[in-house]
């Protein structure tokens, strides 16, 4: 079949660590694509920093614009790229056939009364910056994924009060409107992510045209420690089963 993915990447990270996905879906006769959210990325000076949530939307619409040749268009979204991708797609930013949802950024591990400083500091001190959740105990089971991560030049430790804010709000509108979430969709999340807990996923879960899989004994990366075997094949699966290869 004719079919494109596009591939979101999480927060802090880069489109390089998703090259091993890039190669997965190339190997199955789908054309991957990747790009570098704004405030991430080799080309990006002010890491960890957007003026306002428009900039995920104009990067998600250009990054799309790769697919526009293929009869069957994928979005694919890790974490934050997750939480991108269903907002692009309930706000029909972008208009793709099929959804893969990896850990997605319904829901962090911060304190209750950082989320409610997180609007107000936004708006007064937009670029003062906050630790990044992830630690070594929480990313990955896989030791050695773990210490590439803390070695990346390209992964960055803190964020912006904006960014943080913006992330906030999206949550929000995501939950109150992920009924409005049509498409075709797989999410997959591991039961012990401490970085983006699973329960944030209980709307999303109830949707008839979402297949939710459970990842046992995992932490937040999925594709990257022993349950990567068991994560591809259940979208081997669910897009065989919806014919996409």
């Amino acid at each position: 079949m004719d079919a494109g993915v596009l591939l979101l990447h999480g927060l802090f990270e880069h489109k390089g660590r998703h090259q091993i996905n890039f190669d997965w879906f190339e190997n199955l006769g789908i054309s991957p694509h990747l790009i570098d959210l704004p405030g991430h990325g080799e080309e990006t000076i002010k890491k960890g920093h957007i003026q306002s949530w428009e900039d995920n939307e104009s990067a998600l619409k250009k990054g799309f614009e790769n697919l526009n040749s293929f009869s069957t268009k994928i979005l694919f979204g890790h974490s934050y790229g997750a939480l991108i991708s269903v907002y692009g797609v309930i706000n029909e930013v972008v208009k793709p056939d099929y959804l893969i949802l990896t850990a997605p950024l319904f829901k962090d591990n911060y304190p209750k009364f950082i989320r409610s400083l997180s609007k107000p500091l936004g708006k007064i001190a937009p670029r003062f910056r906050t630790l990044s959740p992830i630690t070594k105990r929480n990313l990955s089971t896989d030791r050695d994924v773990v210490s590439s991560y803390f070695k990346d030049p390209l992964v960055f430790r803190t964020f912006s009060f904006r960014l943080g804010s913006e992330i906030t709000r999206i949550q929000d509108y995501v939950q109150e409107n992920i009924s409005n979430l049509k498409i075709p969709t797989i999410v997959l999340h591991g039961d012990n992510d401490r970085v983006c807990p699973i329960d944030g996923n209980e709307k999303i879960m109830k949707l008839e045209n979402v297949k939710f899989i459970t990842v046992n004994n995992s932490a937040h990366e999925i594709l990257n420690q022993d349950t990567r075997m068991f994560v591809l094949s259940e979208i081997h699966n669910w897009m065989k089963d919806n014919k996409i290869i």
